[in-house]
């Protein structure tokens, strides 16, 4: 009886499991802007706010279990250096810094305009941003691919900020991740341009269903670009009302458009619209810039947007907005203070949630999230904190250090805490995700800057198997990539081959429960015995299975170099 009990409790929690759907939720979008987002974040207005924002950000992403980083760059200005912070946090999925990872990342700026609070421009971008990062975090099937979330600095472009920034390109945050993140990681991984995309939110709380309430920018001119005109129509058959979302891309991110246009229509509130705004080039150059309608398309970039169609753009990215200055509000917006917050109504309110939601679920789409998951990766774990492992980390098959792994937490949804070390050498404290349907074990460094303040510490990786032999004996078998620490550090490779990657053996025997029975110590050592001789074949024959299944998602991966 009290089987059957716990069977149908189990089922129960598994189906809660395969149920679980995410929605975005709108008292958690009303606590981000009224409670971290309503005042005023700018590096001469109240720098204190916007170091108090950078820090929530980085707090919350942490708590999410993300791998966290601040990315410090600087900038020169009348012989003064400025500072800005972007914040990164990572998701890893399964394919975690191999070459058949496709990333998808997701941005807004968190510097407010000059003088304002900062609730719309872009509270309303950073509430989207890390609601959905709650709700991708929170769901108990690892996804395939890796999901980011960064948040930039030094992106407030209105004209009192241009008398003022150091910043003479605007999206200097964006431009600094780009430059120094992205574009070495992917130089020296085997992601490609076409396997990440992007999408920029800014400026996503403001529907008015106003007549009159929206404007055309150089609206002759608007109505002369094909990918521009049938907006345009739609704006002003429907009395110029702010009613929509602009999703703003080229033609080149047809893919990532049409993948968001179907969540956000399929996520129901048809007095929310949108509008498609289809940009005619594929890059930003000096001669696009010559064009007479660059104006134009400079206004309906002049976000982070602009550092991907300039600096990178090979890769598809979109830009979500509510149009910003172009979208009438309670006040004028060349008359606003910071005493000017826009005011937070449930319909508008609303309006972020819908946009919320569709970005969740294109999200969860294009990352190859499972609904159903079958098995709970808390319970199937196959150890509980306390629980130690030790083994040895070599290459190329010959042993270079002993190492003792150590599980400290085991959390919901399969969030495991861990310290992997070389007792008197190095020590490492991972975080990582649990996928009971393969019975793999992902672990990075939560804060990998933390290390040795070296970006290339992202990379540092451990993916490997358990392999369960009876009972007692429980092996991990896995490898460690990437540059860990300066003893640490493995890169190199030949195509399919493993010859730079740490080579990690792990094993622990469970203890046994005394029995006043007749005597089981002669067996039970007998099989010890044999289960630590066995683990040694069983080693090889799994690293050989574990590299044969695997070498197609991993092999040469090479994400940020030791010297970069």
């Amino acid at each position: 009886m009290v089987t059957t009990i716990l069977s149908l409790l189990v089922l129960a929690s598994i189906a809660g499991l395969e149920a679980a759907k995410p929605e975005t939720s709108r008292e958690n979008l009303r606590s981000l802007l009224t409670d971290h987002f309503t005042t005023p974040r700018h590096h001469v207005t109240n720098p204190d706010g916007l170091v108090a924002a950078e820090n929530f950000i980085f707090d919350t992403f942490k708590g999410y279990n993300m791998q966290v980083a601040k990315q410090y760059f600087s900038l020169q200005n009348n012989g003064e250096t400025y500072i800005g912070v972007n914040v990164i946090g990572l998701w890893p999925g399964r394919q975690f810094m191999s070459g058949r990872d496709k990333p998808i990342v997701l941005v807004a700026d968190y510097e407010s305009p000059y003088e304002m609070s900062g609730v719309e421009d872009n509270g309303s971008g950073l509430a989207a941003l890390l609601e959905t990062a709650r709700l991708i975090t929170s769901q108990p099937c690892l996804q395939d691919y890796t999901v980011g979330f960064v948040a930039t600095d030094f992106s407030a472009n209105n004209e009192r900020d241009l008398q003022i920034t150091p910043c003479d390109t605007l999206a200097c945050g964006a431009r600094a991740f780009v430059t120094d993140i992205l574009v070495p990681f992917m130089n020296s991984s085997d992601i490609g341009t076409k396997d990440i995309q992007f999408i920029v939110l800014d400026s996503l709380l403001n529907f008015n269903n106003t007549p009159g309430a929206q404007v055309i920018p150089n609206e002759d001119a608007f109505k002369t670009v094909p990918g521009l005109v049938d907006s345009a129509n739609a704006i002003q058959a429907d009395s110029y009302r702010g009613n929509f979302l602009a999703v703003v891309s080229r033609d080149y991110d047809s893919s990532l458009a049409a993948a968001f246009n179907s969540k956000f229509d399929e996520a129901g509130s048809p007095q929310f619209k949108r509008r498609d705004l289809t940009l005619p080039f594929t890059s930003i150059t000096d001669e696009l810039k010559q064009d007479p309608l660059w104006q134009l398309y400079s206004g309906l970039t002049d976000v982070d947007i602009k550092a991907f169609y300039e600096v990178i753009p090979e890769v598809k990215a979109l830009f979500l907005t509510d149009t910003v200055i172009f979208r009438g509000r309670e006040k004028e917006w060349d008359s606003l203070t910071v005493d000017d917050s826009m005011t937070i109504t449930d319909e508008r309110l609303d309006f972020l949630k819908k946009t919320t939601d569709a970005l969740t679920r294109m999200v969860e789409d294009l990352t190859g999230h499972k609904e159903t998951c079958n098995k709970d990766p808390m319970s199937e774990f196959p150890a509980e904190p306390g629980f130690q492992m030790t083994g040895t980390l070599g290459e190329n098959f010959q042993a270079k250090d002993n190492v003792t792994l150590t599980v400290h937490t085991v959390k919901p949804h399969g969030v495991v805490n861990v310290t992997l070390a070389s007792p008197g050498s190095w020590s490492l404290n991972m975080i990582g995700t649990y996928d009971p349907l393969e019975d793999m074990q992902h672990l990075y460094l939560p804060e990998p800057f933390n290390v040795e303040g070296a970006p290339g510490t992202i990379s540092c990786r451990v993916l490997g198997r358990f392999h369960r032999h009876d009972s007692r004996l429980v092996m991990f078998v896995g490898r460690m990539r990437g540059y860990c620490t300066e003893k640490l550090s493995f890169f190199g490779g030949r195509p399919g081959g493993f010859d730079r990657a740490g080579f990690l053996t792990l094993s622990s025997i469970k203890e046994v429960a005394s029995s006043s029975g007749p005597s089981l110590a002669l067996p039970v050592v007998l099989s010890l015995l044999g289960g630590m001789a066995f683990s040694a074949a069983l080693a090889a024959v799994a690293w050989f299975v574990y590299t044969k299944r695997l070498a197609d998602a991993s092999a040469n991966s090479l994400p940020m170099k030791e010297n970069q």
